[in-house]
């Protein structure tokens, strides 16, 4: 039994698939090299892309921290001044409130400085006479009042009640 080919061998098949070029082989390794350097690339680009997008988010993040330290900065000034003028109308009405008190004492003293001069003087002014008497050259009369001690001038210090062992006229 000597082996015949067979037609329908593996010859066949050989002949049926044509053999490829040898430039087909290079075409396909040089096309997979140039998509895997095109990966590559693309690759690169899109982390490139993501470093500059993250350096740009830093930035607007600054930016935006800059503006709100500026406002609070700015706030705070205002806020300070609101304080400074707060406090300088504290101060006035304190001082304000001392000198109303103050004022107030000193028109006590002078209303019991008044009193005290129209009691020293009373007693010794006589009583008035019951009815006005004419002037023989029928002028009218001046109107009559009562002696009104002279006015008193504020000054500076507070008054004090007189120490002598007489009394002051006016």
């Amino acid at each position: 039994m000597a082996m015949t080919p067979n037609p329908s061998g593996s010859g066949a098949r050989s002949s049926a698939v044509p053999q490829l070029p040898d430039w087909v082989g290079w075409a396909q390794a040089g096309l997979t090299a140039l998509l895997a350097v095109l990966f590559l690339v693309m690759l690169a680009k899109a982390r490139s892309q993501a470093a500059r997008l993250e350096e740009l988010q830093q930035r607007v993040q600054g930016l935006e921290n800059s503006r709100a330290l500026e406002r609070t900065t700015g706030l705070e000034q205002q806020l300070r001044a609101a304080v400074d003028r707060l406090q300088t109308l504290e101060r006035s009405t304190a001082r304000l409130d001392v000198l109303s008190a103050d004022n107030e004492a000193l028109r006590a003293e002078v209303q019991q400085l008044r009193r005290s001069r129209a009691d020293a003087i009373s007693p010794v002014r006589p009583a008035p006479p019951s009815q006005p008497q004419k002037p023989k050259d029928n002028s009218p009369l001046a109107p009559q009042s009562p002696v009104n001690p002279p006015p008193l001038l504020p000054s500076p210090a507070p008054l004090q009640a007189p120490t002598g062992s007489g009394t002051q006229g006016p």
